[in-house]
């Protein structure tokens, strides 16, 4: 007994740990073999798959989810570059120890450690006993069991009116299942879309067939007694649905770095280096809080901070500037980009274009641009996104794109 105590206490040293394998922590990991090839380095994944591109599942109803498919890189990238990959999940940090401890009673001692834990689907207070028998997309392991059920539902309720809920909308239409959406804002897409692109996604889902109620909440789900779903919204509307799927937000995953000690808000607080309270602890992706209280939540904005912080932590010494990234959403054969749009658009400085079924609106601050939306004009795509990003002045813009 003596002996297996002592083999219980072992712990492994690694120059560099990184919680969390999505898109911040695997290019956090890439960032380091960049600079170092030779220090022990650690990458800890929460899932069974390998880490793959979490923004396609939901768009993968239709066709049905193959991982393998959607992960960022196979077995011979980590070997090739000496990452230990292993999928675990962290249950403790010790900061003082400089150790953690994961769900399989492992024990790591780390030099610097990054955490990249993401978020989770916010979940809604609910009534009723069908609460527990929702469903939310999240990771690939939430899809295959959405797609199991999906076999024996015609009916379904969707909750949450944002790019991930309308995704999931067109894809349940394309399965022709008939769907009612219920967001809790007064436009869909309120934080992405002006009102005007926001009643354009209205009317090609209302073209289709699906029922929209805004302004409202899923306030209770009761099972009936033919295994179907009772649900109410808001005070006064009831409706019977064989499923509801919500996506009304995410959280970052701050427990595990709140218990340990380090700052946190509503993500955990890093500087402009996207270092943590702990001089070597980092965090980078949907789990940071950036100076101002800014979250970014976006795939390609965790994609950047995961190679500032491999920079940072390998001794590159990199800010993070928390520019820019654009939003892209191709649904209903139609297709939407969102970049950096004002809190109030409806009251910003702005041109408006129109042409045929493409949408154009440029958003200026102090006469140089500051944020974009389009419709339908995906072949300049990526010049939007320089032109925002280089904040050209709005003669060049009214120049180049004949506004």
């Amino acid at each position: 007994m003596l002996f297996l105590f002592k083999i219980s206490l072992l712990v492994k040293k690694f120059n560099y740990i990184i919680i969390g394998a999505g898109i911040a922590g695997f290019k956090a990991a890439e960032a380091i073999r960049q600079h170092d090839d030779e220090s022990s380095l650690l990458l800890i994944n929460g899932e069974e798959h390998k880490p793959y591109k979490r923004t396609k599942i939901n768009k993968r109803l239709l066709e049905g989810i193959d991982v393998e498919q959607l992960v960022l890189a196979n077995a011979e990238f980590y070997e090739n570059r000496q990452i230990t990959l292993m999928q675990d999940v962290v249950t403790n940090i010790n900061l003082n120890s400089k150790t953690l401890l994961t769900e399989r009673k492992r024990k790591f001692a780390w030099d610097k450690l990054i955490i990249t834990t993401g978020s989770h689907s916010r979940q809604p207070v609910l009534k009723g006993n069908g609460k527990r028998d929702v469903h939310f997309l999240r990771k690939a392991e939430d899809v295959e069991e959405l797609l199991r059920d999906l076999k024996s539902t015609e009916k379904i309720i969707v909750g949450g009116g944002g790019v991930q809920g309308i995704e999931i909308v067109d894809q349940l239409l394309k399965l022709g299942k008939q769907v009612t959406l219920v967001h809790n804002g007064m436009q869909l897409m309120n934080r992405q879309l002006d009102r005007l692109m926001a009643s354009r996604v209205q009317q090609l889902m209302e073209q289709r067939g699906v029922s929209i109620i805004c302004n409202e909440n899923i306030m209770g789900i009761s099972k009936t007694s033919n295994d179907k779903f009772l649900v109410k919204i808001g005070d006064i509307i009831q409706q019977i649905a064989d499923m509801v799927v919500f996506n009304v937000g995410s959280q970052p995953n701050i427990d595990l770095a709140k218990a340990a000690g380090l700052s946190t808000n509503r993500g955990i607080l890093v500087n402009e280096f996207l270092q943590s309270s702990h001089p070597d602890v980092f965090a980078a992706g949907d789990v940071a809080e950036h100076p101002g209280g800014y979250i970014s939540g976006l795939w390609h904005a965790a994609e950047h901070q995961g190679v500032v912080v491999g920079n940072n932590v390998a001794g590159r010494k990199t800010k993070y500037d928390q520019k820019a990234f654009r939003l892209k959403m191709e649904v209903f054969d139609q297709y939407f980009f969102s970049m950096n749009i004002p809190d109030n658009p409806e009251k910003a400085d702005s041109i408006l274009l129109e042409k045929d079924s493409k949408y154009l609106r440029f958003f200026f601050l102090n006469n140089h641009l500051n944020g974009m939306l389009m419709m339908n004009d995906k072949e300049n795509a990526k010049k939007y996104e320089q032109a925002v990003r280089e904040k050209w002045d709005k003669n060049k813009v009214t120049s180049t794109f004949g506004t």
